[in-house]
C-alpha cells in the first residue's frame, strides 16, 4: 500500500455523557440494583431503623429512609458525583475495606439514569437540605423540612435509556427481586430495624432481634426458629457463625444455602459446600440443607474490589474458612466430626460452641432417655444371621418384620419402627470406620487395570487403603493387585471391591468407600430377621450418635402411646388411674 494515501482513524476516545452511561449500566441494571446500593448506604451510615418503599416493584419509585448520621450540605453536593466517597481515600485503604460499599459509583450511576432525590440532615436542631439530579444534572441544592438521617428518592428509572428501560420484567418480578435483596441485607444486619413498603402496603416488618431470630422472620414461609441450630468457630482471623435448619427442613434446591463475608452476601460456592460437607451422612441423596454462614473477618484477608456489585470475594485463606464452615456445621449438629468419617475439627485449636432453637434437637438427636447403659456389642453379617446376639434383657419386645424391611417394637410406652437395612448398614459402617482392621493375605491376587488419573490417585492414597483394610501392589504399567484384604471386606463381590478402589483419591472418597461398603454388606430388604437378632440390632441402632445411615436417611422412627391415641381419637391414658380414661 502507498504509504502516502491517508489512513482514516477509527479508534475515538468516548464523548462524557456516552461514558457515564456505560459505567452506569455496569452498577444499576435493574431496581433491586438500586435497593441494594441505597441500603448499603444507610447501613453504612449507623442507622438503626431503614425503611424501603416501593411502587410498581421499584419501576416507579424506590424510597429509602434511614436515622443514620447524615450529610452536610456540603457532602451533599458532591455525594452524587462520579468516585465520590467517605469510605476510602487512598489505595492502600482498599486493603482495610470494612464498610458494605467504598467505590463511589452507586449514586453517581443512579444520577445518570433517574431522577434522584435526597434530603438530609446530621441533626433534628439543624435544617435539612435537599439535593435534585436529573440524568446526571443538579436542578436543585437547597434547604427545606426534614428529620435527623437521609431519605433517598429515585423515580423515572431508564428515561434516558429506553433499550434499558424495555428489558425490566413486571411489576411483580422486579418487587420480588427487591425483596429478595431486602432480605440479604437485613439477615446480616439483626440489629438494625427494617421496614418494607410495597404500594403502600407494609410487607414485612424486622424489629431488632437475634441472628438466629433474623433468619428465621426473613424466611418466615419457610423456616421455623424451633428448627434452627447455631454454632461458631474461630480461626486466624476471622470468626465463623453458622445457622442451619435440622436435616427435617431438606430441600430439593441450594436457595436456602446463603453465605455472608463481612455482612455482604456473596456467591462462594466452596463456602456452599462446605454446609452441604457438614450435613455429610445427615442428607439423603439428592436433598439439599438450610445453612447460613456469615463470616466475619479480617479485611486485610479478602478483596472485594473485583465485581461492581461487589458479589465476589477472594480470599488468602479459603481452605482454611471452608474447614471451619464444615467444622461449625458439625458442631451445629451436635457432633464435633462428621457423621460419616469420624474425624474432628480440620483446624487444630479451634475454639466452637454452639445453641439449639427450642425443640429443635429433639427431632434429630437421639434423647439422653432413650439411650442404652453400656458399650454397643459388635456384629456383623454371618449368613442371614448376626454374629454374637446379645441377650434379651434391654426391655425390648420385639412385634414383628412389617413389608420385609421395617422391625417393630415396643418399649417404654413408645412405639419403634427400625428400617433394618438402614440400621444395620450404619452399625457395620461405625464398626468399619472405628477398628484396626485384621488382614488376611489372597489365596488369589485380585488384578485390575486402571487409567493413568486412577493410577495417580491410587498411589497417592495406597496407605490411607491399608488403613481401610485393602492391601495394593503395583502389578504393572497401569495395572495393580489386591494381595491382602480385611475379613470384615472379604464378602463384597469382587466388581464392587473393584469400583470402589478405583474411586479412591477423588473428593469424599474414604466415607463413600466405606458407605458404599457397609450398604452391600447389611442385612437387605426381604430378608427374615429373627426375633433375638432383631432385639440387638434395635439395641445397637438406639445406641448411635447420630441415627441417620451414612447416606443421611433415619433409622428409625417413634410413636408414643398417646400418638397412638390421637390417630383413632383416643384420650390420652389416664396414668394416675393406672389405665385409659374412659
Amino acid at each position: 500500500m502507498d504509504g502516502s494515501q491517508p489512513r482514516s482513524r477509527r479508534i475515538t476516545i468516548l464523548r462524557d455523557e456516552v461514558s457515564r452511561k456505560i459505567a452506569a449500566g455496569e452498577v444499576i441494571d435493574r431496581p433491586h440494583s438500586i435497593v441494594r446500593e441505597l441500603l448499603d448506604n444507610a447501613i453504612d451510615s449507623g442507622a438503626g431503623s431503614i425503611d424501603v418503599f416501593l411502587e410498581e416493584g421499584g419501576l416507579s419509585r424506590v424510597r429509602v429512609v434511614d436515622d443514620g448520621t447524615g450529610m452536610s450540605r456540603e457532602d451533599l453536593e458532591v455525594c452524587w458525583k462520579a468516585h465520590a466517597t467517605s469510605k476510602i481515600e487512598s489505595e492502600d485503604d482498599l486493603l482495610r475495606v470494612s464498610t458494605l460499599g467504598f467505590r463511589g459509583e452507586a449514586l453517581s450511576s443512579i444520577a445518570v439514569c433517574s431522577r434522584l432525590s435526597i434530603v438530609t440532615s446530621q441533626s433534628a436542631d439543624e435544617p435539612a437540605c435537599r439535593l435534585e439530579v436529573l440524568g446526571g444534572a443538579i436542578q436543585a441544592l437547597e434547604p427545606c423540612q426534614g428529620r435527623a438521617g437521609t431519605v433517598v428518592d429515585v423515580s423515572e428509572l431508564f428515561y434516558n435509556f429506553p433499550a434499558r428501560k424495555k428489558f425490566l420484567k413486571s411489576a411483580s418480578a422486579e418487587s420480588s427481586l427487591c425483596r429478595s435483596i431486602f432480605t440479604d441485607r437485613a439477615v446480616a444486619h439483626p440489629s438494625i430495624a427494617f421496614r418494607l413498603f410495597t404500594d403502600g402496603d407494609a410487607k414485612l416488618t424486622l424489629p431488632i432481634a437475634s441472628l438466629m431470630e433474623r433468619v428465621s422472620l426473613c424466611h418466615s414461609g419457610q423456616l421455623d426458629s424451633h428448627l434452627l441450630v447455631a454454632s461458631e468457630t474461630e480461626g486466624k482471623g476471622f470468626r465463623v457463625q453458622v445457622i442451619a435448619g435440622v436435616p427435617e427442613l431438606r430441600r430439593r434446591d441450594r436457595k436456602l444455602i446463603q453465605v455472608f463475608v463481612n455482612r455482604r452476601r456473596v456467591s462462594e460456592y466452596s463456602l456452599m459446600q462446605a454446609v452441604e460437607f457438614g450435613f455429610a451422612g445427615f442428607m439423603p441423596g439428592g436433598w439439599y440443607p438450610v445453612g447460613f454462614v456469615f463470616v466475619e473477618i479480617d479485611p486485610g484477608l479478602i478483596d472485594f474490589n473485583i465485581h461492581p456489585a461487589k458479589k465476589e470475594v477472594r480470599f488468602q485463606s479459603l481452605a482454611e474458612v471452608h474447614s471451619a464452615v464444615v467444622s461449625a456445621v458439625r458442631s451445629g449438629l451436635g457432633t464435633g466430626s462428621s457423621p460419616t468419617t469420624g474425624r474432628g475439627p480440620a483446624i487444630q485449636g479451634m475454639q466452637g460452641r454452639h445453641e439449639v432453637g427450642t425443640g429443635g434437637a429433639a427431632s434429630y438427636r437421639i434423647p439422653s432417655e432413650a439411650r442404652f447403659r453400656g458399650q454397643a456389642l459388635p456384629f456383623f453379617p454371618h449368613g442371614k444371621g448376626l454374629e454374637r446376639p446379645s441377650e434379651d434383657a434391654y426391655d425390648l419386645r420385639f412385634l414383628g418384620q412389617v413389608f420385609g424391611v421395617f422391625l417393630v417394637f415396643e418399649q417404654e410406652g413408645r412405639l419403634l419402627i427400625l428400617d433394618q437395612h438402614a440400621a444395620h448398614e450404619k452399625v457395620i459402617f461405625e464398626r468399619l470406620e472405628a477398628r484396626a482392621p485384621r488382614m488376611q493375605e489372597m489365596l488369589f491376587p485380585l488384578s485390575f487395570d486402571v487409567s493413568e488419573e486412577e493410577k495417580g490417585r491410587l498411589e497417592a492414597c495406597n496407605g490411607e487403603l491399608a488403613d481401610l483394610g485393602i492391601q495394593l501392589k503395583r502389578a504393572g504399567a497401569r495395572s495393580f493387585e489386591v494381595t491382602a484384604l480385611s475379613e470384615e471386606l472379604r464378602p463384597l463381590k469382587e466388581d464392587v471391591l473393584v469400583e470402589l478402589i478405583r474411586g479412591a483419591g477423588a473428593g469424599e472418597w474414604r466415607s463413600r468407600l466405606l458407605a458404599t461398603a457397609a450398604c452391600r454388606l447389611a442385612i437387605k430388604e426381604g430378608e427374615i430377621v429373627d426375633g433375638v437378632t432383631a432385639r440387638e440390632l434395635c439395641r445397637q441402632a438406639l445406641n448411635l450418635a447420630v441415627p441417620r445411615c451414612p447416606h443421611g436417611r433415619p433409622i428409625w422412627h417413634e410413636l408414643s402411646e398417646d400418638d397412638l391415641r390421637k390417630l383413632v381419637d383416643r384420650p390420652p391414658r389416664d396414668k394416675d388411674a393406672g389405665g385409659p380414661s374412659r
